[in-house]
């Protein structure tokens, strides 16, 4: 997507080719991280026809104006643009839909740059059209798997999709670790995917905690380590050196090796 004079906005569709990897809740925690580094972030609710983001900031079930309504030309983007609480911005999807129109999201996107850092894309599960219009939105794309076999499969055919649209792919995440022996490494992932592994991030019942409170984990848990491990993603979505670790933080790092409770 040629932007010219509007280039510095970075848009980033996050897709996984799978569901249930924790994609929204990543993309939720990113755009929280994102913002504590003074960045301007709006993120897009993607998923169209199983809209949940907003659920996961805070944000009312229902709102007067989704992207819903902007695809089908019934609204303006800007009346559909919210603040939340975790310091960006949203634009949520019609919770309960099941049918929409994908083919504006392109262009209502080109219409947000240069007043934005980031838009990050929360897309859907799989490779559908909804997936396509994400994709075809952005100019770089991050995958998101779970270390298992089946999810980094998924995450194949996204990334396959991805690079036959002409998106450079800036790496994968590792999502939901436990550091278990049947877990695949971050290396094998890497050797499956061909791009590199971003961060490798915590299945932590903090996480769930956060869900419960709707608000992303570095607000709810800023010292946790997959808060720590979150804001350490940001930085390299920023292409910023991350801070280095201290003591303190690798003690509560290998304090924390068994606090993981499954999402599902």
């Amino acid at each position: 997507m040629e932007r010219g004079c509007v280039s510095m906005t970075k848009v980033i569709s996050v897709i996984s080719g799978k569901g249930g990897v924790g994609k929204t809740t990543l993309v939720s925690n990113l755009g929280a991280a994102l913002s504590e580094l003074e960045k301007n972030v709006l993120v897009i609710d993607g998923n169209v026809t199983g809209a949940s983001l907003g659920i996961h900031v805070g944000m009312p079930a229902v709102n007067p104006v989704t992207l819903n309504d902007v695809l089908k030309d019934g609204a303006f983007l800007s009346q559909a643009i919210y603040p939340c609480k975790a310091g960006f911005k949203v634009i949520p999807a019609s919770v309960g839909e099941i049918e929409a129109n994908f083919g504006g999201l392109k262009e209502q996107v080109s219409r947000l740059l240069g007043d934005t850092d980031i838009i990050l894309i929360d897309a859907a599960a799989g490779v559908s059209e909804e997936v396509h219009a994400a994709i075809d939105a952005s100019d770089h794309v991050l995958l998101i798997t779970n270390p298992e076999y089946t999810a980094v499969l998924g995450a194949i055919s996204a990334k396959k999709l991805a690079e036959e649209k002409g998106k450079k792919v800036l790496g994968v995440i590792v999502n939901k670790t436990r550091h278990e022996k049947h877990e695949m490494s971050a290396k094998s992932i890497e050797t499956m995917t061909e791009v590199p592994v971003l961060a490798v991030i915590k299945d932590h019942n903090k996480v769930r905690e956060a869900i419960a409170c709707r608000t992303p984990v570095v607000a709810h848990a800023p010292n946790a380590t997959v808060s720590r491990q979150i804001r350490v993603l940001a930085h390299k979505i920023l292409d910023r050196e991350p801070p280095a670790e201290s003591l303190t933080d690798k003690v509560k790092t290998l304090l924390d090796r068994d606090i993981v409770l499954s999402f599902e």
